[in-house]
């Protein structure tokens, strides 16, 4: 094993970690540079042209990230070509659909989905090679701010406003590719077996769940909810946010790894304890830290919702023991519908509090909902040829 891997086994949820990290803090400076150098109208139709990409850009993923990372680990190329196809297939006609609806000047944007559908990230996962996801996010983060710059500072037209978030698409993707084909020093063995098809469907499922759980709620806010209150819990959900991007990337160094011992929950449940356990006694803290100041409303949302990151952990963990079992497609349907049942309670609640216990409660039952699946239906994983 070269040093590189090792290094990454030791350490690798820490890489991606700090990535999310680089990756956050990169889009805050980005949006302090265009904020401070383009008109709100214009900022604003920006804005409105990335959430109408970005979805564009979920369709072209399509949940397949993590099959990808398996297939590619199992070396079956023949497949790898097939779906890689097919994101591409799906990236021209959101690109087709979308792009009539949006300003000609912000044609540079319609680089992202393509990006997306072409950028092999998945292979350096695959190959455990984590710190290299480091350098990516860097070298695209660092573009985006470079373009941010020369818009706000040298630029006339509103083109390189644009281009600012596809200069970032485009250099992670390249990036992405310098990564992915380089020879290791030392090749991993050939794999003894294969990734049945019948996981496919459940292991898609699966990470679409994970995609959906953390943003489905806030999609569905009552009406009549007071200003105040929905100002708090947008706030609120910001810092959970932040907590359940570091659970996701440590999910899917985990993912890759295929973990299945005692170090699996503690990475997942460590960090997970400790952002509960700060959300619950240090809330002033935390919200002054990210933004600057903490009103009562938000300090008791946010001690109500210091439990959320934990259960999310729980639920995360089933996930991973789950998806790769074989029987679980009708276990990850369900949880599916209990996720849309949960959200569908949330119009109904009359404040901010009822909110936010809802979405606790829902969690909870999700967790106990997949380990009693877990233990009804046990069934051996599949072991992934790259172990850690």
């Amino acid at each position: 094993m070269d040093n590189g891997l090792a290094r990454d086994n030791r350490h690798a949820p820490l890489w991606l970690i700090a990535s999310t990290v680089l990756n956050r803090a990169g889009g805050l400076i980005i949006l302090l540079i265009l904020g401070h150098g383009f008109a709100p109208d214009l900022l604003a139709r920006y804005f409105a042209a990335l959430v109408a990409i970005t979805v564009a850009v979920s369709l072209t993923q399509a949940g397949c990230g993590p099959l990808l990372v398996r297939l590619a680990q199992y070396r079956q190329w023949q497949s790898v070509g097939l779906i890689v196809m097919l994101r591409l297939i799906i990236a021209g006609i959101a690109i087709v659909l979308i792009a009539p609806n949006l300003p000609p000047v912000a044609w540079p944007v319609l680089i992202m989905p393509l990006a997306a559908s072409l950028s092999p990230d998945w292979f350096v996962t695959a190959r455990l090679q984590f710190h290299k996801i480091l350098i990516i996010g860097a070298l695209g983060q660092a573009a985006g701010i470079v373009v941010a710059l020369y818009a706000t500072t040298y630029a006339t037209a509103p083109f390189w406003l644009y281009a600012t978030a596809p200069a970032i698409s485009l250099t992670s993707g390249i990036a992405s590719f310098f990564f992915a084909f380089d020879k290791p020093s030392r090749p991993a063995p050939p794999p003894t077996s294969h990734l049945p098809a019948s996981i496919w469907p459940q292991l898609i499922g699966f990470t679409l769940l994970v995609g959906l759980l953390p943003n489905i709620d806030m999609a569905l806010l009552p009406a009549t909810l007071p200003t105040t209150e929905r100002d708090a819990l947008l706030l609120v959900h910001r810092l959970l946010l932040l907590g359940a991007a570091l659970i996701s990337a440590i999910s899917g160094v985990l993912f890759a790894q295929n973990r299945q011992d005692k170090i699996r929950d503690i990475w997942l449940l460590l960090p997970a304890l400790g952002i509960s356990l700060g959300f619950m006694l240090l809330p002033h803290i935390a919200l002054n830290l990210l933004f600057g100041h903490s009103g009562e409303d938000e300090t008791a949302l946010l001690r109500m919702a210091a439990f959320w990151p934990l259960l999310l952990a729980l639920v995360s963990r089933q996930f991973l023991v789950l998806q790769e079992q074989s029987g679980h497609f009708v276990t990850a349907c369900f949880a599916g519908l209990v996720i849309l049942a949960g959200a569908a309670v949330i119009p109904h609640c009359e404040n901010a509090t009822a909110i936010m216990l809802a979405m606790n409660i829902k969690l909870a039952v999700l967790a106990i909902t997949l380990y009693c699946a877990g233990r009804v239906h046990p069934a051996a994983t599949e072991a992934a040829p790259c172990q850690h």
